[in-house]
């Protein structure tokens, strides 16, 4: 396995988790896999693995824009925490080529809605009146949770679209908070694999390298980008993923 195209390819992956408030996984696990050959399970494990650095690089841009709403972070870590434990334990026991067709599709309608909605610039972290609704976002965090182990994608691809479609947040908001949540609820999964042997040690230097680098680049790019922009490349970015997956669950 060349070191140099896998920090590279984990630097690209880096990029576009900090932009987006990801965490890289979306680009990674399917790197990893297709050019590198790794089982998926292993190409998870590490994904989650990476995205834990990667985390806590990309929300300190984010912080610094008072983009992380703490009422929301909190119930989300706890919840998205429990679902990463209940889906890393479970990977094995779940078809994953059905899981895979039926998250595309889930995928493809969010990408679609994204698009549409106007973004409300006025809710942000610091000025939100509104109190979040637990019982909503304890549901959403815990599925999060679930498919950020399942898949390896740190979870941000159903925190953000959630919290900006049902919660009405802004959607720098919930980039912010869903890039300060997705470390937690990654580092929840991770225990799990490395207590199972699922992950590899001796290839996650390189690839926590390339990725928190990519991500505090791409963080401090998604901190000043556009509302439009930002909407327009999360919904490139699930379309893409839809097409893998479903890709794969049919193959």
């Amino acid at each position: 396995m060349n070191p140099i195209l896998l920090i590279g390819g984990a630097v690209a992956a880096g990029y576009v988790g900090g932009f987006l408030g990801l965490g890289g996984g979306i680009v990674l696990v399917p790197f990893l896999t297709l050019i590198f050959g790794m089982p998926m399970h292993q190409a998870v494990a590490l994904s989650l693995a990476a995205i834990m650095a990667n985390s806590i690089v990309s929300s300190n841009n984010y912080l610094k824009k008072n983009m992380v709403d703490f009422r929301l972070v909190i119930p989300l870590c706890i919840f998205a925490s429990l679902g990463a434990v209940a889906g890393s334990s479970t990977i094995h026991l779940i078809p994953g080529d059905y899981l895979k067709i039926v998250f595309a599709i889930a995928l493809t309608y969010t990408a679609v809605s994204i698009i549409r909605k106007k973004d409300n610039n006025r809710q942000n972290a610091g000025g939100r009146k509104t109190e979040p609704k637990l019982i909503t976002i304890s549901i959403i965090a815990f599925l999060s949770g679930v498919f950020s182990s399942l898949l390896g994608v740190g979870g941000g691809i159903i925190i953000i679209p959630a919290v900006f479609l049902i919660l009405n947040y802004s959607i720098h908001t919930a980039r912010g908070s869903s890039a300060f949540t997705i470390g937690i609820t990654a580092t929840a999964g991770s225990i799990v694999y490395l207590l199972n042997g699922t992950l590899v040690l001796d290839k996650i230097g390189p690839v926590i390298l390339g990725l928190t680098v990519g991500g505090w680049f791409g963080s401090w790019c998604g901190a000043r980008a556009g509302s439009f922009m930002v909407r327009l490349a999360f919904a490139i970015i699930l379309l893409y993923l839809a097409v893998r997956m479903f890709i794969q669950g049919v193959g």
